[in-house]
């Protein structure tokens, strides 16, 4: 047993290396940082037009910039997981492991790294890496979006803010506030792989990989849209519930305080989803005959 343990611990870091150390993991960072600037920053209550990060930075009046503490730099920076990183980032989390992955395919590697670590042991250590190179590659980009606002914008400390605004602005202190978004990014980069990881079982074209998850995404969080707003004033309908299976769903736990139902029907969707995506990737690869390919 304890060989077994170390063999697989031993796949998993060589797997983690080969996700982490490449341009993929690079780009995956990048891109999060740049797409964390379109969340919404601030909204104008007399027009009803919000602005972006980047948008208030060079439209908004200094004024406004000074006096809201809507735009306090760890406000901004809690708002890093919203506007098209929610649409684009299945797309990201797939660069790290699906750059060794494929290549790993295509050149045959696969065949001798499975004759050496055994098919379940290889099936693990390619889910585990990839679900933590994509966590991993969010929260480092977030974290540098994090350093970006702490730059650009004002601390809270600065704003003239009562104590009862301040309650109901920041629900947590502002390092709990930074933890949690970290956290919050990991888990939501680790789950924003599973579609691109479950296709990479079946497909070896990495434009294939990147490019549905997209569109899955797309139509899921559509569909999700019209059967929500068609039951509006359904009282019997379960929004919590609902709302669970939008792919942005663990974005939620940064706005809630305890472990309610809301918080249980996203982590048992999010939990759900990852071992049936672990189960049909493992059905998928032992259903080739030469597994290495």
């Amino acid at each position: 047993y304890r060989e077994m343990k170390l063999k697989l611990l031993n796949a998993i870091k060589c797997d983690l290396n080969k996700s982490i150390i490449n341009i993929g993991f690079a780009g995956a960072v990048l891109l999060t940082t740049v797409l964390a600037f379109t969340s919404s920053a601030y909204t104008d209550l007399a027009t009803d037009k919000s602005y972006s990060v980047f948008e208030s930075l060079f439209t908004l009046d200094k004024n406004i910039l000074r006096t809201d503490p809507m735009l306090s730099s760890v406000l901004v920076f809690r708002n890093g997981l919203s506007g098209y990183i929610t649409m684009f980032l299945p797309i990201v989390v797939a660069f790290p492991f699906m750059v060794s992955f494929c290549a790993e395919r295509n050149n045959g590697l696969m065949r001798f790294t499975i004759s050496r670590t055994g098919k379940l042991r290889y099936y693990l250590s390619k889910f585990i890496s990839a679900l933590i190179s994509g966590g991993f590659a969010v929260m480092l980009g977030i974290a540098v979006y994090g350093i970006a606002c702490a730059v650009l914008f004002q601390p809270l400390s600065e704003f003239d803010v009562s104590a009862d605004q301040l309650q109901y602005i920041m629900q947590d202190s502002t390092g709990k506030t930074i933890i949690k978004m970290l956290a919050v990014a990991f888990a939501y980069g680790a789950v924003s792989t599973l579609p691109a990881f479950f296709l990479s079982s079946f497909c070896k074209n990495p434009y294939i990989i990147t490019c549905l998850p997209f569109m899955l995404n797309y139509v899921l969080t559509t569909m999700l849209n019209m059967i929500i707003d068609a039951n509006l004033f359904n009282d019997n309908f379960d929004f919590d519930r609902a709302n669970a299976f939008y792919p942005s769903s663990v974005t939620n736990f940064l706005y809630i305080q305890s472990f309610d139902r809301s918080a249980k029907w996203i982590t048992a969707v999010n939990c759900s989803g990852a071992i049936v995506t672990l189960l049909g990737f493992i059905i998928v690869m032992n259903l080739r005959k030469d597994k290495g390919v």
